[in-house]
């Protein structure tokens, strides 16, 4: 980039944002415009930042011959920060959802610390080999889809069957991987970070919505039963 397209960029997106996570907002979002909408971050405006992370980063340059796990992470990663942050679950990142989050604290640790599994927050190599080599044991095919009958394995079989019902209905999370019936490793992402860490807002709400049958915000004793009992 040229010095006058610096200036350009820093003049026409950046200077006016004073406050920090409305700068790194604006520039996220590069040149997007929303259409008059509330303006929001999307997944793909995450790839060029994690794309540099990977490029540059010391702690992953172990990950340069390996391009499909370079992939892997990317996503993760974006999985990882959009179930956080982006309370709504609807892939669109508000200003707000941002200035409530820890992400720029998170951003500044990768750019401080030579050891990316020191970064607990999003970034950890190791938490996402953790989640996507879970997904790959039980995806016994290998066409990147598990059904309920994979799902039933996970933790030794430590799910009951009415709760991958659940899961499979899409009562906590609707299914992005695009085939009835099946969760993509994105969903999968949602389901794992709420299974592993039940005290978190995300995992509360997410198997909260589980457990609620009739879907009207209350937990009734006989909607509770109906999971103890099995």
């Amino acid at each position: 980039m040229t010095w006058p397209k610096f200036t350009e960029y820093w003049n026409s997106t950046l200077r006016e944002h004073q406050e920090v996570n409305a700068r790194a907002f604006a520039a996220l979002r590069g040149s997007r415009k929303d259409q008059g909408r509330t303006p929001y971050l999307e997944h793909a405006d995450f790839r060029p930042l994690l794309r540099c992370v990977l490029d540059t980063h010391p702690g992953l340059e172990f990950l340069k011959e390996s391009p499909e796990f370079q992939d892997r992470y990317l996503e993760t990663v974006t999985y990882r920060i959009f179930y956080s942050v982006n309370a709504a679950w609807n892939g669109k990142m508000t200003l707000r959802e941002l200035r409530r989050s820890d992400l720029l604290e998170a951003m500044t640790h990768v750019d401080d610390e030579e050891d990316i599994n020191k970064v607990l927050r999003f970034f950890s190599y190791e938490h996402f080999y953790v989640m996507y080599c879970k997904f790959w044991e039980l995806d016994s095919d290998h066409d990147f889809l598990i059904d309920k009958e994979d799902l039933l394995r996970y933790g030794n079989h430590a799910l009951t069957y009415r709760v991958v019902d659940r899961v499979f209905a899409e009562a906590p999370r609707r299914f992005v991987s695009g085939v009835k019936g099946k969760m993509g490793y994105e969903d999968f992402c949602w389901f794992i970070l709420s299974e592993e860490d039940k005290t978190t807002p995300q995992s509360l709400e997410y198997w909260f919505r589980c457990v609620d049958l009739s879907g009207d915000g209350v937990l009734h004793p006989n909607e509770c039963a109906f999971f103890y009992e099995e």
